[in-house]
């Protein structure tokens, strides 16, 4: 399998990661000096809501962009033996992790999320434990992941119709990710596929065994290919 990754921006991220962190704690230690002295107090009042705003987009942006392993590296690790038909861009396209290959179009929706997650349909529930009030400033919600991958399927259709002659239909597969050993998942009739990193290569490889046509796939694959290159990713 061939990887294309936006290492700039994931440079750039991990920089306003370590950035905003910095400044954060910097907002906070100048709002504890502050608490001193009683004719600053509305000051120290607003660098505690502006030091926690900034580290809270740092801590974020750190275990997003600089904690390893990466989404991206994740993805690329569990479609490891692929071959070379099969190309994973990552924050290229309008969808953050693509998957193209002969046996079709997949946007890939990671959720780095451990725990008790259930799914009815399109509806989540994660069952709730005190822990996570400990990381509710660094952990994003589980959120709707179905939503979450639709909103990315539908961006990149958009991105397709626009530079895809009229009559080429392309089907974009949805899929939902759990990156975390530790999630355990209760599903029920969902009406995205929900995997893990030990089934999603198989789901990739197997799903619709070659049913991409051999000319759509060659056009897919030099629109995404340019698009990168139009925007200086190698």
């Amino acid at each position: 399998m061939k990887v294309v990754i936006n290492e700039k921006l994931v440079a750039s991220r991990g920089r306003l990661g370590k950035v905003a962190s910095f400044t954060g704690l910097a907002i906070l230690l100048a709002g504890f000096g502050f608490s001193f002295f009683p004719k600053y107090f509305y000051l120290s009042l607003l660098c505690l809501l502006a030091g926690l705003i900034a580290s809270n987009i740092g801590t974020y942006n750190l275990n997003r962009w600089v904690k390893r392993p990466r989404n991206d590296e994740i993805i690329a690790k569990a479609l490891k033996g692929l071959d070379d038909r099969f190309w994973l861009f990552s924050y290229v396209l309008p969808a953050e992790h693509v998957v193209l290959g002969p046996t079709g179009l997949f946007v890939i929706r990671p959720k780095p999320h451990d725990g008790d997650i259930l799914c009815e349909g399109n509806r989540w529930r994660r069952k709730f434990r005190w822990v996570y009030l400990l990381r509710i400033f660094y952990e994003e919600s589980l959120g709707n992941p179905t939503a979450e991958v639709a909103w990315e399927a539908e961006r990149l259709r958009k991105f397709l119709a626009q530079r895809l002659p009229e009559d080429s239909q392309v089907e974009v597969k949805e899929v939902i990710l759990f990156t975390n050993p530790a999630a355990r998942l209760e599903l029920h009739s969902p009406l995205t596929p929900v995997l893990t990193a030990k089934t999603l290569k198989n789901h990739i490889r197997q799903k619709g065994l070659e049913s991409l046509p051999p000319e759509l796939y060659q056009k897919l694959l030099e629109l995404f290919r340019s698009y990168a290159e139009e925007k200086g990713v190698a």
